[in-house]
Protein backbone atom coordinates (compact mmCIF):
# COMPACT_ATOMS: atom_id res chain seq x y z
CA UNK A 1 0.00 0.00 0.00
CA UNK A 2 1.28 3.48 -0.89
CA UNK A 3 0.44 6.64 1.05
CA UNK A 4 1.19 9.54 -1.28
CA UNK A 5 1.86 13.16 -0.38
CA UNK A 6 2.60 16.23 -2.49
CA UNK A 7 3.20 19.94 -2.13
CA UNK A 8 0.17 22.03 -3.08
CA UNK A 9 0.40 25.53 -4.55
CA UNK A 10 -3.18 26.80 -4.18
CA UNK A 11 -4.99 30.09 -4.82
CA UNK A 12 -8.52 30.63 -3.53
CA UNK A 13 -10.71 33.66 -4.16
CA UNK A 14 -14.16 34.09 -2.66
CA UNK A 15 -16.52 36.98 -2.06
CA UNK A 16 -19.82 37.33 -0.23
CA UNK A 17 -22.15 40.17 -1.24
CA UNK A 18 -25.40 41.22 0.46
CA UNK A 19 -27.75 44.01 -0.52
CA UNK A 20 -30.99 44.96 1.22
CA UNK A 21 -33.13 47.63 -0.39
CA UNK A 22 -36.39 48.86 1.10
CA UNK A 23 -38.61 50.27 -1.65
CA UNK A 24 -41.34 51.22 0.84
CA UNK A 25 -42.39 50.03 4.31
CA UNK A 26 -44.43 47.32 2.56
CA UNK A 27 -41.91 46.26 -0.11
CA UNK A 28 -38.27 45.18 -0.05
CA UNK A 29 -35.63 43.35 -2.12
CA UNK A 30 -32.77 41.28 -0.69
CA UNK A 31 -29.86 40.07 -2.83
CA UNK A 32 -27.15 37.59 -1.78
CA UNK A 33 -24.33 36.48 -4.11
CA UNK A 34 -21.24 34.37 -3.46
CA UNK A 35 -18.70 33.61 -6.24
CA UNK A 36 -15.87 31.21 -5.36
CA UNK A 37 -12.81 29.99 -7.27
CA UNK A 38 -10.03 27.70 -6.04
CA UNK A 39 -7.22 26.23 -8.10
CA UNK A 40 -4.03 24.42 -7.30
CA UNK A 41 -1.10 22.46 -8.66
CA UNK A 42 0.58 19.47 -7.05
CA UNK A 43 4.38 19.03 -7.08
CA UNK A 44 7.10 16.92 -5.46
CA UNK A 45 5.04 13.74 -5.09
CA UNK A 46 6.38 11.55 -2.30
CA UNK A 47 5.30 8.44 -0.45
CA UNK A 48 5.57 7.39 3.16
CA UNK A 49 8.80 5.53 3.85
CA UNK A 50 9.36 2.49 6.04
CA UNK A 51 10.38 4.86 8.89
CA UNK A 52 7.50 7.37 9.08
CA UNK A 53 8.60 8.68 12.51
CA UNK A 54 12.14 9.55 11.45
CA UNK A 55 13.56 12.88 12.65
CA UNK A 56 14.45 14.17 9.18
CA UNK A 57 11.98 14.86 6.37
CA UNK A 58 13.98 12.73 3.92
CA UNK A 59 13.74 9.83 6.35
CA UNK A 60 9.93 10.02 6.65
CA UNK A 61 9.21 10.31 2.93
CA UNK A 62 10.78 8.86 -0.18
CA UNK A 63 10.40 9.57 -3.89
CA UNK A 64 7.29 8.04 -5.41
CA UNK A 65 8.27 5.30 -7.84
CA UNK A 66 5.45 5.66 -10.43
CA UNK A 67 6.79 8.13 -13.03
CA UNK A 68 3.37 8.56 -14.66
CA UNK A 69 2.30 10.35 -11.45
CA UNK A 70 5.54 12.19 -10.66
CA UNK A 71 6.06 13.54 -14.20
CA UNK A 72 2.61 15.20 -14.23
CA UNK A 73 0.99 15.19 -10.76
CA UNK A 74 -1.86 17.41 -12.00
CA UNK A 75 -3.99 19.95 -10.25
CA UNK A 76 -7.54 21.21 -9.97
CA UNK A 77 -9.73 24.22 -10.75
CA UNK A 78 -13.03 24.41 -8.84
CA UNK A 79 -15.61 27.15 -9.42
CA UNK A 80 -18.91 27.78 -7.66
CA UNK A 81 -21.54 30.52 -7.57
CA UNK A 82 -24.56 30.77 -5.28
CA UNK A 83 -27.16 33.55 -5.24
CA UNK A 84 -30.59 34.39 -3.84
CA UNK A 85 -32.92 37.25 -4.69
CA UNK A 86 -35.98 37.74 -2.46
CA UNK A 87 -38.80 40.17 -3.24
CA UNK A 88 -41.22 40.81 -0.34
CA UNK A 89 -44.50 42.70 -0.64
CA UNK A 90 -46.96 43.14 2.20
CA UNK A 91 -50.02 43.74 0.03
CA UNK A 92 -52.33 44.14 3.06
CA UNK A 93 -51.68 44.28 6.77
CA UNK A 94 -50.39 40.83 7.87
CA UNK A 95 -50.60 39.38 4.31
CA UNK A 96 -47.33 38.98 2.41
CA UNK A 97 -46.15 37.79 -0.99
CA UNK A 98 -42.59 36.46 -1.40
CA UNK A 99 -40.97 35.77 -4.75
CA UNK A 100 -37.56 34.04 -4.57
CA UNK A 101 -35.00 33.33 -7.30
CA UNK A 102 -32.11 31.04 -6.42
CA UNK A 103 -29.25 30.33 -8.80
CA UNK A 104 -26.27 28.00 -8.49
CA UNK A 105 -23.38 27.23 -10.84
CA UNK A 106 -20.58 24.74 -10.32
CA UNK A 107 -17.68 23.41 -12.36
CA UNK A 108 -14.55 21.33 -11.80
CA UNK A 109 -11.53 20.90 -14.06
CA UNK A 110 -8.82 18.32 -13.46
CA UNK A 111 -6.02 20.83 -14.04
CA UNK A 112 -5.25 24.33 -12.81
CA UNK A 113 -4.98 25.96 -16.22
CA UNK A 114 -3.30 29.24 -17.09
CA UNK A 115 -6.26 31.58 -16.50
CA UNK A 116 -6.05 34.50 -14.11
CA UNK A 117 -8.80 35.26 -11.57
CA UNK A 118 -10.68 37.54 -13.98
CA UNK A 119 -10.80 34.84 -16.67
CA UNK A 120 -11.83 32.22 -14.11
CA UNK A 121 -14.75 34.40 -12.96
CA UNK A 122 -15.78 34.92 -16.59
CA UNK A 123 -15.69 31.13 -17.11
CA UNK A 124 -17.76 30.69 -13.94
CA UNK A 125 -20.63 32.70 -15.42
CA UNK A 126 -20.44 30.67 -18.64
CA UNK A 127 -21.31 27.49 -16.72
CA UNK A 128 -24.86 26.17 -16.99
CA UNK A 129 -26.99 27.61 -14.15
CA UNK A 130 -29.35 25.73 -11.90
CA UNK A 131 -32.32 28.07 -11.33
CA UNK A 132 -35.10 27.71 -8.77
CA UNK A 133 -38.12 30.01 -8.53
CA UNK A 134 -40.39 30.01 -5.49
CA UNK A 135 -43.57 31.94 -4.66
CA UNK A 136 -45.07 32.08 -1.19
CA UNK A 137 -48.23 33.93 -0.33
CA UNK A 138 -49.73 34.36 3.11
CA UNK A 139 -53.11 35.87 3.87
CA UNK A 140 -54.18 37.17 7.28
CA UNK A 141 -57.61 35.89 8.27
CA UNK A 142 -58.99 38.46 10.71
CA UNK A 143 -62.24 37.90 12.64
Amino acid sequence: MHYTFAHLDQTTVGLTLRLNYTVSPDMSIQVYAQPFDSKGTFANVRELSAAPRADRYDGRFQAYSDTTVTNNPGGFNYKQFASNVVFRWEYRRGSTLYVVWNQGRQGVLGAEGANNVQDDMRDLFRLHPLNTFLVKMSYWLNR
